[in-house]
């Protein structure tokens, strides 16, 4: 989850998102002044991002990932409240930058037919180049300005779509193929890296707010509708037709 509000930059109460760190660390325990004894550790994690950089760690059960997802759709709501706010200021950093972008082209071509007076040659030709471009630099950092904006106002779109959706993404079977069509490569390669880590807990509710933090509005809007569509049409894929075929004959389980 993106930063949205300027409070929130240094925080350390915002979670930006959080993952499972699995794996074996290794220990060096001192026995006495001579003697160190080397042992190894499991370590199963549940490792929070926030804003401020750092990244506590704590144990990895269901009650601590409920915990900080309700504490993420807290901070989305949040969050939410600046929408109408940052809307405003993007469209008046897209005018202005509209505006500079006219006025420097303008200014760059009144300079440029100009004939300045050949006594103060170097002054005027300082002129004729300064301040056209001041103009033009000053209204592509606007531009950038509401570029910024932008993304921030289409992470509060894509959280709250996912939070008002969320029961019908929760049904997303990623094994069915038709789920992820017209989504985009890009996005099919993120859910690809969602399903992985979520098939390791064995949690089939692939869509969460944390989860999602890499993946599109887009996608999400594809992948609603081509559950529903499913949903509605009511026919059996192949995947299921293969599967009650190899379950009912006896036969390995492959796709023809």
């Amino acid at each position: 989850m993106k930063v949205i509000r300027d409070e929130d930059k240094k925080s350390n109460t915002y979670i930006k998102h959080f993952e499972v760190k699995k794996g074996t660390i290794q220990k060096n325990t001192r026995k006495n002044a001579s003697a160190v004894e080397i042992t190894t550790e499991d370590y199963n994690d549940l490792v929070v991002y926030m804003a401020d950089g750092s990244k506590p760690r704590y144990a990895n059960i269901e009650k601590n990932k409920v915990r900080a997802l309700e504490l993420m759709s807290k901070q989305h709501l949040r969050n939410k409240e600046c929408e109408e706010k940052l809307v405003s200021k993007m469209s008046n950093n897209i005018t202005m930058a509209g505006v500079c972008g006219i006025a420097g082209l303008i200014f760059a071509g009144v300079m440029a037919t100009g004939v300045p007076n050949q006594d103060y040659l170097l002054f005027a030709n300082a002129i004729r180049i300064s301040f056209p471009t001041i103009i033009l630099v000053y209204g592509g950092i606007k531009g950038i300005i509401a570029k910024k904006i932008y993304n921030k106002i289409k992470e509060i779109k894509k959280n709250d779509y996912l939070l008002e959706n969320e029961e019908v993404l929760s049904e997303a079977d990623l094994e069915n193929e038709n789920i992820l069509e017209n989504v985009k490569d890009k996005d099919k390669a993120v859910i690809a890296e969602i399903k992985e880590e979520k098939d390791k807990d064995n949690d089939k509710h692939y869509f969460d707010i944390n989860s999602i933090d890499k993946l599109s509005l887009d996608a999400l809007k594809k992948i609603k509708a081509n559950i529903e569509k499913d949903n509605y049409l009511g026919l059996v894929t192949t995947q299921e037709e293969v599967k009650d075929t190899s379950e009912t004959k006896g036969e390995p389980l492959v796709k023809k």
